[in-house]
């Protein structure tokens, strides 16, 4: 292998080089025990010749195939060197007879018909190595028409192998996510804590210096645009500051914390209460609930009340996630919701409902005048397998 092959399979998946690598290894030692097998039984052969061009076409196959397994490792040369394999165990049938076969005569491809077995293993995990077992143990007894021994022992070896090579597979995969993901989080945990220290030391203190500057000047002058100043510094400074302290929290699969986006999300005033532990969810979907937040704590700041206080609490189970954003304000009177889409503003109908009907989940309404506005957001968790990403 040179050192391209080696830097295009590393940039690809390196944690399966090794694995790759043992493959191409035990297909070249496997084709070797081929070549013995065709000079020690070649002379008994119905058709001799017919055995030989097999042999090369299958040394050919074997340099074909262990290059592209270096290089790329993807599922489509597996699935291929499956189809090959099994053409070339199928061909048994034409170069000896059916007969010498069933008697217990050997297969003209012995054990590098467990090549692509290996290959599906690695390139799908247990499910793949599972499926090319079968797959070869089927051919395997349409070729010898008999369940013997040699037969057996074959699908132990082949089962066995397969499934062992796709389970660690499997594992070396996962703790590649989790090394990628906690390697990931502490990278931006580094970036958003040098933010912090320079936020802190430029525009924190700015709007800190604002927000008493301003208020003394309320105090003196009476000044109520000064006093106005003081309180949008101070609501600023209050968000900047849950923003920087919010530590991002990112899982496998490209999921992320919903409790941490949303920090980032709600108004300075509001309160939020989240779970202890991190709320995983897709990042596509962690983005539309984002914004459905967004919107209703918009239209709570520009309808509910100059003096109506704001709660955001985030529940996670089994089954679903649920985000429930409470004021207390004036409330929506009846049929203002339907006026208003009537009218062109779609912020509701379209923003949020749309939003939400788009994951699957669902948005509920619980408002009377004078009683405040409660929109209570529900997500299933099985919208975690369609918006992997």
């Amino acid at each position: 292998m040179t050192a391209v092959d080696v830097s295009l399979r590393a940039r690809a998946h390196p944690h399966l080089v090794p694995l790759w690598r043992g493959l191409v290894v035990y297909r070249a030692v496997a084709l070797v025990a081929v070549v013995v097998n065709a000079v020690r039984f070649g002379g008994q052969w119905a058709h001799p010749a017919l055995g030989v061009a097999v042999v090369a076409a299958m040394a050919v196959w074997t340099v074909v195939s262990s290059t592209r397994y270096l290089r790329t490792g993807d599922p489509v040369t597996a699935c291929l060197d499956l189809v090959l394999t099994a053409l070339a165990t199928a061909s048994t049938l034409l170069v000896d007879t059916p007969q010498r076969v069933a008697d217990g005569g050997p297969v003209i491809t012995t054990v590098w018909s467990a090549g692509p077995v290996l290959a599906l293993a690695i390139a799908l995990g247990w499910r793949g190595g599972l499926g090319g077992a079968l797959v070869t143990v089927t051919v395997l007894f349409g070729v010898r028409r008999v369940v013997d021994t040699d037969l057996l022992f074959d699908a132990q070896l082949l089962l066995v192998a397969g499934l062992a090579v796709g389970l660690a597979a499997d594992t070396m995969r996962r703790s590649v996510e989790k090394l990628r993901a906690a390697t990931a989080l502490e990278a931006a945990t580094a970036e958003r804590e040098r933010l912090a220290r320079d936020i802190h030391d430029g525009v924190l203190q700015v709007l800190a210096l604002v927000r008493r500057r301003g208020a003394e000047l309320a105090r003196v002058d009476r000044d109520a645009s000064a006093l106005d100043l003081a309180r949008l510094a101070g609501e600023q400074e209050v968000a900047l500051r849950r923003l920087i302290t919010s530590a991002p929290v990112a899982g496998p699969d490209g999921t992320v914390d919903l409790s941490s986006r949303l920090a980032g999300v709600v108004p300075a005033h509001a309160s939020l209460a989240v779970p202890a532990e991190p709320v995983l969810l897709p990042a596509a979907v962690v983005d539309e609930l984002a914004a459905v937040v967004r919107e209703a704590a918009h239209n709570a700041a520009a309808h509910a009340g100059e003096d109506a206080g704001l709660w955001v609490l985030v529940e996670d189970d089994a089954a679903r996630v649920t985000v429930s954003l409470r004021d207390d304000g004036v409330g929506i009177p009846e049929g203002r919701l339907e006026q208003a889409a009537a009218e062109g503003h779609l912020g509701v109908a379209g923003s949020m409902r749309g939003r939400v009907q788009g994951l699957g989940g669902t948005i509920d309404l619980h408002t009377a005048p004078g009683e405040g506005t409660e929109w209570e957001i529900m997500v299933p968790r099985s919208l975690r397998s369609r918006h992997r990403q």
